[in-house]
């Protein structure tokens, strides 16, 4: 499910591969009723009306089992972490290369995540990762209302550089609870380490 300009891209995927454009909202919704004959939804962000979270929203309550992936000229870094944590696969700036953009795709497709660089890159909190017009009355719930308290004590604890031997001191709790913990946060904030997670509840303050 895609706009025609990233067709290309999926090409290249292979000869097989199926491919089903949607212009609008209303008609992804009706693309949506036949989730289960697709495997990846790339989402080109200049089809979103207003806050890209609700386009992301949409999808992900309609399709939950669908792979999402999201691609933008240029989109703000801490939207882009509120999108990993509603569940999308990967994000992919639209200045990326083609070679990248399809291996990006393939990697998503094996069930992995992608994340480019850049999102680790800027060290202020309010830097965009690529230039952004401001936004009038934007509102951005933190992603970390998705976490449960636990989760919340732990990833600030993480965050001020603990082992998990000294977390589950800390909390009274077991090393394997901690790490079971963290594997939570990880997915719902989108990210694979902790170096990602701390930085992530650094920009979400």
């Amino acid at each position: 499910m895609v706009r025609e300009g990233l067709h290309p891209f999926l090409r290249e995927l292979g000869n097989g591969t199926e491919i089903t454009d949607c212009g609008s909202t209303d008609e992804l919704r009706d693309v949506l009723k036949r989730q289960d004959a697709y495997d990846l939804a790339l989402v080109d962000l200049q089809m979103a009306d207003g806050d890209p979270r609700h386009l992301v929203r949409l999808i992900r309550t309609q399709a939950p089992d669908l792979l999402v992936a999201v691609v933008s000229r240029m989109l703000d870094r801490r939207t882009v972490f509120d999108l990993y944590a509603l569940g999308i696969a990967g994000f992919i700036p639209k200045r990326t290369g083609a070679a990248v953009t399809v291996s990006a795709l393939r990697l998503i497709l094996a069930g992995e995540r992608y994340m480019p660089a850049d999102l680790f890159q800027a060290e202020e909190p309010g830097e965009p990762v690529f230039p952004a017009p401001p936004v009038a009355n934007d509102s951005r719930p933190s992603s970390e209302t998705a976490l449960t308290l636990r989760e919340r004590e732990i990833l600030q604890l993480v965050r001020e550089g603990l082992a998990n031997k000294l977390i589950a001191r800390r909390l009274n709790i077991s090393e394997v609870t901690v790490k079971s913990h963290l594997c939570h946060v990880f997915r719902k904030l989108g990210v694979q380490n902790r170096l990602q997670a701390a930085r992530y509840a650094a920009l979400a303050d």
